[in-house]
C-alpha cells in the first residue's frame, strides 16, 4: 500500500499529527485508505435508499462519512429483519460486544452487503440512541481494550464542538496522552503527564467471552486466503478481530540448533526430520533414526508442549473475535504426519486436552492434486500432502467440523459462505 492510498481526510487541525506515522501505522490506527472510504461512502448511500421510509438519522462519526464504520440509523419503528435478510446483509447480534449492546434490545448490528462485499456496519436503533457521540468512542476503546489514533481525532473534534465529557475516563487519560506526545493539547485536562504511542493499551480492562473461529485443511487449502477475507469484512463493520497462527515445530529456535549439533555428533543427517519427512518421494515412508524410539516420543512431546505454549500465548494476547489459522485437527494430522512409527498417545491427549476450545471450526476440503498446484514452491510434495490428507480424514471422523467448504469456490464466496456459518445464518437462494 503506498502512501497516495491515504486521502487528505486529516480532522481540523490534526494535520501534523497524522504526519508523524506510516501507512502501516495510520492502518493499524485505524485510520482508513482510499478504498474503505470508498466503500463507506458507498454504504452510507446504500443505507439512506434502503432506510429512507422508516429512517429519521443517521448518524456517523464526527469526522465524517470516510471514518464510519458503523453507522447509526435511528428509525421510526421496529425493523422486520426478513427485509434487511433479503437484502443480503448480516445480522451481528452474535459478535457484537457487551459494551455497544442495547439493555432493552431495542438496536440491532448489521453488515450491510453488497454484491458478496461487505461495505461497512450499522446499528438500528428503534427509539433514543443510547449512547452519546462521546459515550461511543469510548465504549468501543474498551471493547477493543486499546486507543488508536482515530478515538484521538475523533474525541478532539468532540471536545472542539463542545460535547459533554465525564470528569473521569480509564480511556480518555490514554486519548489524552497520546495526543500530549504528538504535540496536541485539547484533551489536556485529562492528561496523566505520560507521553505514549499510539495505539496504547487500556490496562485492567476485563475481556467478555471471546467468539473463537478455527479454520483448518491442509497447505493449500486456502486458510490464510479465507482469513484475511473475513478479518477485512468483519472490520468493516466494526468487529475487532485477532488471528493465532502457530503450528507444531514452530519457534524451536535454540532447541532445534541443539538436535541438529547432537544428530551431528551422533553421526546423523543433521537436516530437520520434518524436511527429510515431507520431501519423500515414495508412500513407503523410510523410518529416521532421530523418529523412534524414546528419543522420538521425547522429542514428540516436546514439540507438542512448544506448540501449547506459542498457542496461549498468542490467545491471551488476542481481543476481539479470535480466528485461528490451523487448529486441532491440523495439529493432530501434522504430528501423525511427522512423527510416524512414534506412540503419540500422549502428545495426542496433551494437544485434545489443552488447546483453547473453537466455538466454529470451519475445514476446507481440497485435493492433492490443486494444494501442490497452490504451494508450487513448497517443500512439501504430492507423497506428503496425501499422506496429511489421510491423516486429515482420520482425525475428522473423530473431531467433526462445523462445516466443511469446498476450497474450489473462489475466495470472496468463501469468505461469504464462513461469515454465514459463523453468523448462524441461513444461505440465500441464489
Amino acid at each position: 500500500m503506498t502512501d497516495e492510498a491515504y486521502p487528505r481526510l486529516q480532522p481540523s487541525g490534526s494535520e501534523e499529527l497524522l504526519a508523524a506515522h506510516g501507512v502501516e501505522q495510520l492502518k493499524r490506527n485505524g485510520v482508513p485508505d482510499s478504498e474503505m472510504v470508498a466503500a463507506r461512502f458507498k454504504c452510507h448511500r446504500v443505507l439512506m435508499a434502503e432506510l429512507t421510509a422508516d429512517l429519521e438519522s443517521l448518524g456517523y462519526s464526527p469526522l465524517g462519512i470516510g471514518w464510519t464504520d458503523i453507522f447509526d440509523a435511528r428509525v421510526r419503528g421496529p425493523i422486520n429483519a426478513a427485509r434487511l435478510r433479503r437484502l443480503g446483509w448480516l445480522p451481528l447480534h452474535r459478535l457484537d460486544g457487551p459494551a455497544q449492546r442495547s439493555a432493552d434490545g431495542a438496536s440491532s448490528l448489521w453488515a450491510v452487503v453488497v454484491d458478496g462485499r461487505v461495505l461497512g456496519g450499522v446499528r438500528v436503533h428503534n427509539g433514543r440512541v443510547a449512547h452519546t457521540a462521546v459515550e461511543s468512542v469510548l465504549a468501543r476503546s474498551r471493547q477493543r481494550k486499546e486507543v488508536s489514533l482515530r478515538e484521538v481525532f475523533e474525541l478532539r473534534e468532540l471536545r472542539r464542538l463542545n460535547s459533554a465529557f465525564p470528569d473521569s475516563s480509564a480511556a480518555l487519560t490514554v486519548a489524552a496522552d497520546i495526543e500530549s506526545r504528538l504535540g496536541g493539547r485539547r484533551l489536556a485536562r485529562w492528561a496523566s503527564g505520560r507521553e505514549l504511542h499510539a495505539p496504547a493499551p487500556l490496562r485492567r480492562v476485563r475481556s467478555a467471552r471471546r467468539l473463537v473461529i478455527a479454520l483448518s485443511g491442509v497447505d493449500g487449502s486456502g486458510k490464510t486466503t479465507l482469513r484475511t477475507g473475513l478479518v477485512t469484512e468483519l472490520e468493516r463493520c466494526g468487529v475487532p478481530v485477532s488471528t493465532v497462527w502457530v503450528r507444531p515445530g514452530m519457534g524451536l529456535g535454540v532447541i532445534a540448533g541443539f538436535a541438529g549439533w547432537a544428530k551431528q555428533l551422533l553421526g546423523q543427517d543433521p537436516t530437520p526430520g520434518i524436511r527429510s519427512v515431507a520431501t519423500q518421494p515414495s508412500e513407503e515412508v523410510a523410518p529416521l533414526r532421530s523418529r523412534g524410539g524414546v528419543v522420538g516420543w521425547a522429542w514428540a512431546m516436546l514439540v507438542s508442549c512448544s506448540f501449547l505454549i506459542g498457542v496461549w500465548r498468542q490467545h491471551r494476547a488476542a481481543d476481539g473475535v479470535v480466528i485461528y489459522d490451523r487448529h486441532l485437527v491440523d495439529a493432530l494430522a501434522t504430528l501423525d504426519f511427522a512423527y510416524a512409527g512414534v506412540n503419540l498417545w500422549v502428545p495426542h491427549h496433551l494437544v485434545r486436552a489443552l488447546l483453547p476450545r473453537a466455538d466454529i471450526s470451519l475445514y476446507l476440503d481440497v485435493s492433492t492434486e490443486v494444494s501442490v498446484a497452490r504451494k508450487p514452491d513448497d517443500l512439501i510434495g504430492a507423497t506428503a500432502v496425501r499422506r496429511q490428507l489421510e491423516a486429515y480424514e482420520r482425525w475428522l471422523g473423530v473431531l467433526v467440523p462445523t462445516a466443511r467448504l469446498d476450497a474450489m469456490y473462489p475466495p470472496q464466496e468463501l469468505v461469504l459462505q464462513a461469515l454465514r456459518i459463523i453468523l448462524n445464518e441461513p444461505r440465500t437462494a441464489d
